[in-house]
């Protein structure tokens, strides 16, 4: 039996060393595919604003060699917008140093003023600014503010005007300026068509990881209760198993014992009851008080080798309460016993109740018994749909290695006690549906709290 359950307990602890490490394994390889996943996306990111940028410089470098070799012909820029080969243009300007508009992809608004800080900064420090900027429509497209050194050549019949009206020439003609090596800025817009395509893309793989790591870790964490509820069960079976086992036993000797016993009370009463000698007399009563000892051992072997039935009754907890006050009444002696009920009316087994409150009880009565001023605090109240029994002692508490196996039988700490109390408490209240915690109580001394449904 004992190799039995080692080798269980060796194969549970593998498990748990394996799950253990699977959950490890898990867990990075979900970072790394995070971190993975953030990086491409970031990369992606990178990616499509420099194609953005390199297209726009593309496109402006190309005007700056075209306005160099043809001059500011007016209807170029609009030309360019509307080639299929530049699809992706949004609109083209060409600011002189002044922010005046010298061509535009609307001829409309060529001549008119229209400065803002990019293009100071670009006249300045002839560095080229890129940034994004809605639209009337709401559209929001990529802008590239690009310095250009031009060098325009004069004009072949002489003109050298340094200002030329814009409104008188026509949309055909070449406007050129006796200043020939100037700053300008030239804005190129285009629309953010492929890039939003490769962000698209980036984000797509994004939430397809995610969702991959999130459906993994939902069947891990499936997995994960799947496994402790199978594994409470085959617990559950293993104590089963060994109690049944220890149940058959006990049985066994209670039954083994109880009958040669009954006849070693029944001839040791006989002959106490008939003798007058003294020392008969003791002898006889040490027979009789040991005989009944033992037959409170093959009752509780006996109470706990048999199944727990119940027969649930209504209780009233005030009458409860006097009937334990008068049970342990002959235990109590000097010490104190605070009880403290609350009415109810309980569905519960009353015999089986009584049991588990006089084992507590008596245990309790039996830590205080050898310290001054012991006292015991008892209650029953009403907690929601459950109901809470208190039982609270200020002897000298349990001993950490007790705690751990409070409902193992034949474990006490007692030099005559049997070990089948609480053992006998665990099963009554799990036939009963309830739970048992014990607690140390501030100042010394054991709270034992059991709760059960309120039915």
């Amino acid at each position: 039996m004992y190799s039995y359950l080692k080798g269980k307990r060796s194969e549970n602890n593998f498990s748990v060393g394996y799950l253990v490490s699977a959950l490890i394994i898990l867990l990075l390889f979900s970072v790394l595919a995070l971190i993975s996943a953030v990086g491409i996306y970031r990369i992606s990111i990178e990616g499509s604003k420099n194609l953005l940028e390199n297209r726009a410089v593309d496109i402006a470098v190309s005007l700056g060699f075209t306005l160099e070799r043809i001059g500011l012909k007016n209807e170029l820029f609009p030309e360019l917008v509307a080639t299929d080969k530049w699809n992706d243009l949004a609109f083209l300007v060409l600011y002189d140093r002044d922010g005046t508009v010298l061509l535009h992809s609307n001829p409309l608004m060529v001549g008119r003023s229209q400065i803002d800080a990019y293009i100071e900064s670009v006249i300045l420090k002839k560095q080229p600014e890129i940034h994004f900027s809605t639209l009337a429509t709401g559209e929001e497209v990529f802008v590239l503010d690009f310095p250009l050194h031009l060098h325009f050549p004069e004009h072949n019949n002489g003109i050298k005007n340094d200002i030329i009206d814009l409104e008188q020439s026509s949309a055909t003609e070449k406007i050129e300026f006796i200043d020939k090596d100037k700053t300008y800025c030239l804005r190129v817009s285009i629309h953010p068509y492929p890039a939003r395509t490769i962000l698209r893309k980036a984000d797509f793989q994004l939430v397809l990881i995610g969702l991959s790591l999130t459906t993994l870790w939902v069947l891990t964490f499936f997995f994960l209760w799947s496994w402790r509820r199978n594994y409470r069960l085959e617990a559950r079976l293993h104590k089963q198993e060994r109690m049944a086992a220890l149940g058959e036993m006990a049985a066994v000797l209670a039954h083994e014992i109880r009958n040669p016993l009954s006849s070693i009370k029944g001839f040791a009463q006989f002959y106490l009851e008939n003798t007058t000698d003294p020392d008969e007399n003791a002898d006889f009563s040490v027979i009789v008080e040991e005989s009944k000892r033992l037959e409170g051992l093959t009752s509780d072997l006996l109470t706990y080798a048999r199944p727990a039935k119940l027969n649930q009754d209504k209780i009233d907890t005030e009458r409860f309460c006097q009937e334990i006050k008068r049970s342990i009444a002959h235990l109590i002696g000097d010490v104190k016993f605070h009880i403290s009920c609350e009415k109810l009316e309980l569905l519960l087994d009353r015999e089986k109740l009584m049991q588990v409150v006089f084992n507590l009880v008596q245990n309790a009565i039996e830590a205080v018994s050898e310290i001054k001023e012991g006292e015991i605090w008892f209650s029953i109240k009403s907690s929601g749909p459950v109901v809470i029994l208190t039982v609270a002692d200020n002897g000298p508490g349990l001993p950490l290695d007790v705690k751990n196996r409070l409902f193992e039988p034949f474990v006490t700490t007692k030099a005559k006690g049997t070990g089948l109390g609480l053992a006998i408490v665990d099963r009554l209240l799990e036939a009963m549906g309830g739970e048992i915690s014990f607690m140390d109580r501030e100042g010394g001394g054991v709270i034992v709290q059991i709760t059960l449904p309120c039915h």
